[in-house]
């Protein structure tokens, strides 16, 4: 029997008993809207912020990001710094245009500085000679222990064995928070280690303190901007549910909207988180243009679990200050989807085809193909082949050149495999979560879930990424040599 769907006016013949579409057509363009990628662990320091003044020396306003120069006066010394702004995208949203600064100009940046005495800036603040003030994030930035109710710092709690909260937590639960959250609800687990209690949230472990009467969790997670966040989850089981509350503790979010606030998690079966056999495929309309949507702050970030050889090659990395984006090169999918931006879906013969709109990479997503290439060249796209699982595109990517997996420059092997799901909610929005599984580099899987809004008439565009900037930094850091000496030669 076969199935036959109008999809945006291409009819899609489907066999139910191949679980597979033979004949589809759907093209995804992306247009992933530039925003500032550098890799913010390794170039600055989060927990020293600085303000400078000096008179600007050069200008440089282009992608990925915008940077100042100035000379800055102190003790009769001059000294030049770099003020690291942000995309062009993001500083004309916030009214910085090309006449804003100008050579000669004094002014006034604050922000992080940089690691290891840089003299580097990376600009949430910018004070021109017209006594204008730039605020990057405004209104919507919120520290750790600023307002009525912030948390104090976790202190360490021995865990009873003999606790009876201890003994009822172990085992599945649902796990949900205030805010929106794409493929909620999660799978948190708990389980003892040893004498200790631990949990696994999103395949993310992490320490539990227990006393008589509530239990925490520290969460380590980033904000959009890449700079970490530490947030506290202080929870109880009332009436056979977990509630509870979550607190910032360190750090800060520059999207406090999305910040959530409190949690909960009903208990279930770990029967409720295993792998179903495929459904009867029933494709879906997924033309048009998508926009990226920014949900949930912190909470959703989840930290990869490096094993050995991951941190030798994350610290080989960060030497060379290594990552494809900050010299405009296609970092696959993994680090693409790990910034926002539009996505236009159109309809060809079998395949899906990825063009990311501030890059020149081309990703093919082949649907009448059962088994992945053995004699392939590996790129930093990969082979991808897809299926239908009921109305849920299943992606399933191999094949992949060595790369990144954030800004804080994680590696990704060319062992690596990477499993995109797409489906469409009860409001037609676009979610998907992708997996990566790459056991040379990681000991546990790692999960990005993300959002799209339909927004048929966003324009698509294209700007221009030079990778100049990323070599005139090294340059004014005297670090150029370093890059190339610790630069993996089997990598871009």
């Amino acid at each position: 029997m076969s199935v036959r769907v109008l999809f945006s006016g291409l009819l899609v013949t489907a066999d139910p008993s191949m679980k597979r579409m033979i004949s589809t057509s759907v093209l995804l363009l992306l247009s992933v809207a530039a925003s500032g990628h550098h890799s913010f662990s390794a170039e600055f320091d989060n927990t020293k912020q600085v303000t400078v003044s000096g008179v600007v020396s050069e200008v440089r306003y282009r992608n990925p990001h915008v940077q100042y120069f100035i000379d800055v006066v102190a003790g009769g010394e001059t000294t030049r710094w770099i003020i690291a702004a942000h995309s062009i995208v993001l500083m004309r949203r916030n009214n910085i245009t090309t006449d804003t600064v100008s050579v000669g100009d004094l002014i006034t940046a604050s922000g992080y500085t940089g690691r290891n005495g840089t003299k580097k800036v990376y600009m949430e603040t910018l004070d021109t000679p017209d006594g204008t003030r730039y605020e990057m994030y405004g209104e919507a930035v919120r520290r750790a222990g600023v307002g009525a109710g912030a948390a104090a710092p976790a202190t360490q709690v021995i865990n009873d064995p003999r606790s009876a909260l201890l003994a009822e937590l172990i085992g599945d639960w649902a796990f949900d928070v205030d805010k929106e959250m794409p493929g909620a609800p999660l799978h948190l687990q708990f389980e003892r280690n040893g004498e200790d209690l631990r949990a696994i949230l999103d395949h993310e472990i992490i320490d539990v303190a227990v006393d008589s009467e509530s239990f925490r969790m520290i969460l380590n997670r980033d904000n959009l901007a890449q700079f970490p966040a530490r947030l506290q989850l202080t929870g109880k089981i009332v009436d056979g549910t977990i509630v509870g509350d979550i607190e910032m503790i360190e750090g800060f979010s520059n999207y406090a909207e999305l910040d959530a606030e409190t949690f909960s998690a009903s208990r279930t079966s770990a029967d409720a988180w295993k792998s179903k056999p495929p459904a009867e495929i029933a494709p879906v309309d997924l033309t048009g243009v998508w926009k990226r949507s920014i949900v949930l702050g912190p909470i959703g970030r989840a930290n990869p679990h490096l094993n050995a050889a991951g941190k030798a090659r994350h610290e080989e990395y960060q030497k060379g200050a290594y990552d494809p984006l900050l010299r405009c090169v296609s970092a696959g999918p993994m680090r693409r989807q790990a910034r926002r931006g539009n996505m236009e879906i159109l309809a060809t013969t079998n395949r899906l085809t990825i063009l990311y709109a501030n890059s020149n990479s081309v990703r093919r997503i082949w649907l009448d193909r059962e088994e992945h290439s053995t004699d392939r060249e590996h790129s930093e796209m990969g082979e991808s082949i897809a299926a239908w699982d009921g109305s849920t595109l299943v992606i399933d990517t191999r094949n992949l050149a060595a790369s990144v997996l954030t800004q804080k420059i994680e590696p990704i092997s060319s062992n690596a495999r990477i499993v995109e799901r797409l489906w469409l909610d009860d409001a037609n929005d676009l979610l998907m979560e992708a997996t990566l599984y790459d056991p040379t580099f990681y000991d546990r899987p790692v999960v990005k879930r993300l959002k799209w809004t339909r927004t048929d008439d966003a324009e698509m565009l294209f700007p221009i990424c030079d990778p100049d900037a990323f070599y005139r930094s090294l340059q004014f850091d005297g670090t150029l040599e370093s890059y190339y000496e610790n630069h993996p030669e089997s990598d871009q």
